[in-house]
């Protein structure tokens, strides 16, 4: 699979899990977030470096737009000199891909309860301890593949398994659903946790904001 169909894959299942809009800007998606953090999210899959300096205009000024780029070299593109109206927004980001398969479910600590809430193309699962959420994660499924949205612990019950426990729950579904891949946008920090349980780091991303 090339790099830029992973990518499209990744954006078609995100849009659908989220109902979200994907319209067009000179031949890139163009994903309508409609989120807290931006109101719409450019993504260039490995464009040149000529045309992805030319992508900046359409966030520049707009701190609601981001600009994402996904290769497997982003050097070229930091090496720019931003407008005054972009900022770095994200720079720790890659992607990752799996290929699911069933996985015994880590057992937790007995203090804990688990729930899951489905809303229409979303399964939310949650570990909760004295009615709180502890950790928590979100997968949906697009034909075969699942992406994986909002996967966090809560800083006071880290570093006790939780994490793995809800990524393999989460990815046990999918396939139950009949995902047989799965695809996710990483940070640095989860990124170690994935790797552990058979992630691939497969690209890298870099995220601009329009700076007003």
């Amino acid at each position: 699979m090339t790099h830029e169909r992973l990518v499209q894959r990744w954006i078609d299942a995100w849009a659908h899990v989220r109902e979200l809009e994907v319209s067009d800007v000179e031949g890139w998606p163009l994903v309508h977030v409609e989120s807290p953090s931006r109101e719409s999210e450019i993504v260039c899959a490995q464009p040149d470096r000529s045309t992805f300096a030319d992508m900046l205009q359409h966030i520049e000024g707009d701190p609601r737009a981001m600009l994402t780029v996904i290769a497997a070299d982003t050097d070229p593109y930091r090496s720019l000199t931003l407008p005054t109206g972009v900022r770095v927004d994200r720079e720790d980001e890659v992607l990752m891909a799996t290929h699911l398969v069933p996985q015994p479910v880590p057992a937790i600590d007995e203090v804990f309860t688990t729930r899951w809430d489905v809303e229409k193309r979303r399964h939310t699962y949650s570990v909760e301890h004295d009615g709180r959420v502890a950790a928590s994660g979100v997968v949906g499924v697009l034909a075969a593949d699942a992406v994986y949205d909002a996967v966090e612990t809560m800083p006071a019950y880290r570093r006790r398994g939780l994490a793995r426990h809800v990524m393999i729950s989460l990815s046990n579904r999918a396939a139950d659903e009949g995902a047989t891949s799965g695809i996710l946008a990483a940070s640095a920090d989860g990124r170690g946790l994935y790797e552990a349980i058979g992630w691939e780091t497969c690209l890298d991303m870099w995220s601009l904001m329009g700076n007003a």
